[in-house]
């Protein structure tokens, strides 16, 4: 089975300065925490000229469009999710958005590339036993915020014209 990082296209010129009021506690995006945090969320962002919202945004915490939300509850219907609300003040844009709880799984494998000093990871390679039956996770060790999607989930999204992301396959 092929699996794929899925990231924001950095080329965009998308929101910055999320949650700039801190209307979302980073702390409370776990299973057992996101109970804490309303079912919508408003939370303020800055514009840069000509705007574009892609359909995932992956940092300061990973946010979904209904598109990508829908096709996640297809393959996972039990997971855990909170709206949110992307705000600019001063103009009035906003766009809605989906905090999703992913599984966090450990599925590096050994042959997993890391710099010369070791602390970062270059080339991520997992262990497909680890993963089993997952179809759209994060990894749990990886630095970077973006999520793994199988190749039938990715092939879902694209299916549905989502926007703004980049593809990268993973070796397994």
């Amino acid at each position: 089975m092929k699996y794929f990082l899925i990231e924001t296209d950095e080329k965009n010129r998308i929101p910055y300065n999320i949650n700039k009021n801190r209307a979302i506690d980073l702390r409370l995006l776990t299973k057992e925490d996101i109970d804490r945090l309303s079912m919508w969320n408003v939370v303020e962002m800055e514009l840069p000229m000509e705007v574009f919202f892609p359909d995932l945004i992956c940092s300061p915490f990973v946010m979904v469009s209904d598109t990508i939300m829908k096709t996640i509850l297809m393959y996972h219907p039990d997971i855990l999710y909170r709206g949110i609300k992307l705000w600019h003040k001063e103009s009035g844009t906003n766009a809605s958005y989906f905090i999703s709880i992913l599984d966090e799984i450990e599925c590096l494998s050994e042959e997993t590339q890391y710099n010369s000093v070791g602390n970062r990871i270059e080339k991520p390679i997992l262990s497909q036993k680890k993963i089993g039956e997952a179809a759209v996770f994060k990894i749990s060790g990886y630095d970077k915020k973006c999520i793994v999607g199988r190749l039938d989930f990715v092939e879902s999204i694209l299916r549905r014209g989502i926007r703004g992301i980049r593809l990268k396959e993973v070796e397994i």
